[in-house]
């Protein structure tokens, strides 16, 4: 891996970069929603620097959805970021309101990428799955491997991540129910 937290290395995996959207939460909410047209990047990939953004992995939600688990739980709970690496970085996550893109790395389509944020866009760090070796690469298994396209794929709005993360919250919701609940019934029983 290049020294570079913004560069993406042709064929990377289990890597997740993190932006805040410092822009009024109009444009935040109306720039996660817009597709490319006309053969232009969309809104976000130009906001990144890059030409082309897969949709499909790429979050763009406001903080305040994550009320009760924070960022930082988001990032080692929901997404299975190593909390070592999340560690250093948990006040400043944690202090972050308004809009996170979080730019998974098959978001880049498995080219060899330079992101280069223009303003309105603050990178907040640069992660890494537990499960993946530290050069963010996973090694490959033949009977794994997905057939190569024919053709290329054309770049559409997919909903932006809002069925998968609401249901990680709903997991880490209920997981704190259940939690709450023990603790109350033993600690009734002792008293």
């Amino acid at each position: 891996m290049t020294g570079d937290p913004l560069h993406v290395p042709a064929g990377e995996a289990e890597v997740v970069r993190l932006f805040a959207l410092d822009l009024p939460e109009d444009q935040a909410e109306r720039l996660a929603d817009q597709p490319a047209s006309n053969g232009r990047p969309s809104p976000l990939a130009e906001l990144t620097g890059v030409p082309f953004l897969d949709r499909a992995h790429v979050e763009v939600f406001p903080v305040s959805d994550l009320r009760g688990v924070g960022l930082a739980g988001y990032l080692v709970d929901g997404l299975g970021i190593d909390d070592a690496e999340v560690e250093p970085a948990r006040i400043g996550l944690e202090a972050e309101t308004g809009y996170i893109v979080i730019l998974h790395s098959r978001a880049f389509g498995g080219g060899d990428v330079t992101l280069a944020p223009k303003m309105g866009l603050r990178w907040l760090g640069t992660y890494h799955m537990a499960q993946a070796d530290p050069a963010g690469q996973m090694p490959r298994v033949a009977s794994a491997e997905r057939p190569e396209p024919t053709e290329p794929e054309q770049e559409t709005a997919p909903p932006v991540g809002r069925l998968p993360r609401v249901a990680m919250l709903l997991i880490l919701l209920a997981a704190g129910v259940l939690v709450l609940l023990l603790a109350f019934l033993f600690g009734s029983s002792r008293a």
